[in-house]
């Protein structure tokens, strides 16, 4: 048995209007979610995306560069 306090308003939200404060299916998303995530591969090379993103940074439609906008992401998304 687990007994769970949500102190953050997002994910509460998350919990009670799209789980509809159903824990057995906010557990089994968790779950089902961190199976994904263990299943990732480390070393999945993605650098196919790179001429993609080369090729937006060349339009001129972005007036940041590859750094700028990866150290944004990093400030975002990157576990501390």
């Amino acid at each position: 048995m687990i007994t769970l306090t949500i102190e953050d308003k997002q994910i509460e939200h998350i919990f009670l209007d799209e789980f509809h404060s159903n824990k057995e299916k906010f557990f089994e998303f968790i779950k089902l979610s961190f199976d994904g995530f263990q299943n990732q591969s480390v070393d999945e090379d993605l650098s196919y995306l790179e001429d993609d993103f080369d090729e937006g940074i060349a339009s001129g439609m972005c007036e940041q560069s590859h750094d700028e906008i990866f150290d944004e992401l990093l400030k975002k998304y990157a576990k501390n």
